[in-house]
């Protein structure tokens, strides 16, 4: 007899990072049921949507993660609204800080992978930043009910002080970055590829207008309505708008060095970067540090921008292109499916 099998996520808004580990975990899963905070029908398509999909009230209220922010106070409320089907045997949840506080009946074999435990910024003001203490006292607390961890990074482990969690790093659309062999590849990298994910308006001014005082051109990749009057009818300045992964990669084998800002639980377009053999500049913080090492720049923009242009300027032909490719390769889907299934497998050893 087959177990029923439910798999939580915190939103089902867009295609993320995040939505593709869930497709991921429901192919080792064929018949299993999805729960979540928030679904935006219609936002993922795919194979996702064909699965029973169940969530709770803040479906009607939340569209985007702007929504989900905002209703932050009342998260506690929403995943304990949400109904457990009584058939359900297992649940595998897939938490980005929020849906692992379903509360769930004992007799229920748990899986937790925590994605990440930043799914929307805190940065409330207002009436509803009172209520962030008891969210964050009762998404800890709920951490208690899961007899196994696992998580996406040491660096989560260490932030949330889960010294016996198990550690599976995430994937990435590996098969949209194809490689260029140096027989069809002309060597021509003429421009920096800048994605504007997860930048201010200040920060892309600083880092493009840099780029442009050095002589050198700009593609701009990513969702940059907010910032395009700041370069308004700049020849040098190349918006090319929010695209796939597929995409990326074509512009990614033409630029000297892409510049990824974004701050996520796993560098994808980094990754991505790599795997097109282009080294790629990033911001200095823990995650990165973790994952990046051959062919990305730390990047500080208040402190070591000057410097670190430099350094990529003289160097992004040194990089041997099929090594940093396999730095790219080495989180791929068989990796994380293999250690995801022993994972699931081993929680009763």
């Amino acid at each position: 007899m087959i177990m029923k099998t439910a798999i939580a996520v915190d939103s089902l808004l867009s295609r993320d990072e995040a939505v593709f580990l869930l497709e991921l975990v429901l192919n080792l899963f064929p018949n299993s049921e999805i729960y979540t905070i928030a679904h935006k029908r219609g936002g993922i398509l795919g194979q996702i949507e064909t699965r029973p999909i169940v969530s709770s009230f803040l479906t009607h209220r939340v569209q985007n993660l702007e929504d989900f922010k905002k209703n932050l106070w009342i998260l506690p409320s929403a995943v304990k609204a949400i109904p457990l089907h009584k058939s359900i045997e297992k649940i595998i949840v897939l938490s980005r800080g929020y849906i692992h506080t379903l509360k769930l009946p004992p007799e229920v074999e748990r899986f937790l992978y925590l994605i990440d435990w930043d799914l929307v910024s805190q940065d409330i003001k207002g009436w509803r930043k009172w209520f962030l203490p008891y969210v964050n006292e009762f998404r800890t607390k709920a951490l208690t009910q899961y007899p196994k961890i696992a998580v996406s990074s040491q660096t989560l482990a260490n932030r949330l002080d889960l010294p016996n969690a198990q550690v599976i790093y995430p994937t990435f659309r590996t098969e949209e970055y194809p490689f260029v062999k140096d027989e069809d590849h002309n060597f021509e990298f003429d421009h920096h590829l800048v994605y504007t994910h997860g930048t201010s308006r200040e920060e892309f001014y600083t880092l493009v207008n840099y780029i442009l005082s050095q002589g050198d051109m700009v593609r701009v990749m990513g969702p940059d309505e907010d910032k395009k009057d700041l370069f308004a009818n700049n020849p040098k300045v190349d918006f090319a708008g929010d695209h796939c992964e597929a995409t990326a990669a074509m512009y990614s084998h033409k630029a000297k060095v892409i510049w990824d800002l974004s701050v996520s639980f796993f560098p994808a377009k980094a990754f991505g970067a790599l795997c097109t053999g282009r080294p790629v500049v990033v911001r200095d913080n823990s995650i990165n540090r973790e994952f990046l090492v051959e062919g990305a720049y730390f990047l500080d923009l208040e402190k070591n921008l000057s410097v670190i242009f430099k350094k990529a300027n003289s160097e992004f032909l040194s990089f041997d292109r099929r090594s940093l490719r396999r730095k790219g390769l080495r989180w791929n889907e068989r990796l994380f499916k293999t250690k995801m299934t022993h994972f699931l497998e081993r929680h009763n050893d």
